[in-house]
């Protein structure tokens, strides 16, 4: 059966949607992780930079991403007996913002992320934790590369564990 409306049309429907919704034209990056041998690991990313390893995230130029990071069946009997607990980023790889040398505040503010700290508010603005998900929004104002963790703890307790590659914002 043939579609009434016209490939042309639903192209000019949807590009109309995208120039008087943008919110809708923003794409959310998921990234499964997983955790094998002690370890947290990204599993799959939409996101992913290109020519990137599968744990580096670049949203789109002009994009403003849900950032979505999922630890599929945490704390459940047939899946990781890890809970996400925190996300932080950095400005230098595995070098964390201090008072002494903080965020520069366009990046803590992109994130919600405390300046000083690095941990990004996961209950500020559109940001979310959950054991098996942290949603954080990436307002990618302008071009820089973040380093990020993520970390989770075991279900009953014990040492954390932790992922920390990078994303690249392109800016608006």
């Amino acid at each position: 059966m043939r579609n009434p409306i016209g490939t042309k049309a639903r192209l000019v429907t949807i590009t109309a949607l995208a120039i008087c919704f943008p919110a809708l034209a923003q794409a959310a990056i998921h990234i499964e992780l997983g955790v094998a041998n002690g370890a947290l690991y990204v599993a799959s990313n939409d996101g992913r930079c290109p020519g990137g390893r599968i744990d580096c995230i670049e949203p789109m130029k002009g994009d403003q991403p849900d950032l979505f990071f999922d630890l599929d069946k945490a704390c459940k009997n047939d899946g990781p007996q890890f809970k996400l607990t925190q996300f932080r980023i950095g400005m230098r790889e595995k070098q964390w913002p201090t008072t002494e040398n903080p965020l520069p505040d366009y990046v803590a503010k992109d994130f919600n992320a405390d300046p000083n700290t690095g941990v990004v508010d996961l209950t500020a603005g559109q940001n979310q934790l959950k054991d098996d998900r942290i949603k954080l929004k990436d307002s990618n104002s302008s071009a820089y590369t973040v380093y990020y963790e993520v970390q989770a703890l075991p279900c009953s307790g014990g040492n954390a564990i932790v992922l920390d590659p990078a994303v690249r914002n392109t800016g608006k």
